[in-house]
């Protein structure tokens, strides 16, 4: 799996406490606070469980190499835009395939790799026989590879970390979880430090 921080709101956590600071203003007048005001302010936004000013911030990631069984939980949060790489226009190759480790170590990857390999063949057998990609693609395994752009705002990201970073989480979205979580921490340390344990 590779991922990808590709854009981001700039100056994020000043963001999150500009929008958090108009709720105790009569006027929109601006000013300009340091990076320490804007992060204890954050802080306490997050011990109140005040969250909206959180959804002013917002990342867009570039993955790659994740299961479409990964794919699909992570399209249950349904406050995320996705741009998912279509297996309806792009051939999928027998190599793009996710092999989990507890396969590799059960003693039946080979035999896991025979039938992965047996149902691309099939999938090309159908595309020669002139079956549209979006049909053939039914063969292919759940474990399929796919690439996509992931965009949400910070209080989204906080939601997918906690719930998909547990250790009850499966696996590989857990390892996804952990990488959002690195990426966005270095961005706005503010926002995610309390995550990281």
């Amino acid at each position: 799996m590779k991922i990808k921080m590709v854009r981001s709101t700039d100056s994020p956590e000043s963001m999150i406490a500009q929008a958090a600071r108009i709720s105790h203003k009569a006027h929109g007048e601006e000013e300009d606070y340091s990076g320490g005001e804007d992060r204890e302010l954050i802080r306490k936004l997050r011990d109140w469980g005040h969250w909206s000013p959180f959804e002013f911030a917002s990342a867009t990631f570039y993955i790659e190499g994740i299961s479409r069984s990964c794919l699909a939980q992570l399209t249950r949060h349904r406050l995320v835009s996705f741009m998912v790489r279509s297996m309806r226009y792009v051939k999928q190759d027998s190599d793009e395939v996710v092999i989990p480790e507890s396969v590799e170590e059960s003693g039946l990857a080979e035999e896991y790799r025979e039938k992965i390999d047996e149902s691309h063949e099939l999938y090309q057998k159908s595309l020669d026989a002139g079956v549209p990609k979006e049909d053939a693609r039914f063969l292919l395994p759940i474990g399929s590879k796919t690439s996509l752009y992931l965009k949400t705002n910070f209080r989204e990201f906080r939601h997918i970390i906690e719930l998909r970073g547990s250790s009850e989480a499966q696996w590989e979205i857990r390892e996804l979880a952990e990488a959002f979580l690195e990426e966005l921490s270095e961005k706005a340390p503010a926002v995610f430090e309390d995550l990281k344990n």
